[in-house]
């Protein structure tokens, strides 16, 4: 289930933009960023990048398979923030999915009656909606 909530959250990209001070004049790929500058990292920009993620727009838990669950953010994944700020509630938003997909998948099936556009505006939206008619299982 980690894997599944791993995926999800990457392609969802909750956070469209983490926000930073440089505290210290820095060079990033050999640009210069003065102290005391705004900076901001756009993990869509690294959630969907083809050169960090095979086929980044696919839904693919197995990409996961083998790799430690990641409890902090990194350079390649930054679904919760990082560093000092790293959102205090991401185990909790995990349990949180972890019980709600369970009981999706368990105790309902389903049916899309309308299908939508997906649009990355950098999050994920579906500005036409997508419907889906639930069943309980018996």
């Amino acid at each position: 289930m980690v894997k599944v909530i791993m995926e999800i959250v990457r392609l969802a990209n909750i956070v469209p933009g983490i926000f930073r001070k440089a505290l210290q004049d820095v060079e990033i790929k050999g640009y210069m960023v003065p102290a005391g500058w705004g900076i901001m990292v756009c993990p869509p920009a690294v959630h969907l990048n083809p050169d960090i993620y095979e086929d980044p727009l696919a839904f693919n838990p197995w990409r996961w398979q083998g790799k430690p669950e990641i409890t902090g953010g990194t350079k390649h994944f930054m679904a919760f923030g990082g560093g000092l700020r790293f959102c205090v509630g991401t185990d909790l938003t995990k349990v949180l999915m972890a019980t709600f997909i369970h009981n999706l998948v368990t105790k309902y099936r389903w049916k899309t009656v309308k299908g939508g556009n997906i649009v990355r505006t950098p999050g994920l939206g579906f500005p036409d909606g997508f419907d889906i008619q639930l069943f309980p299982k018996n």
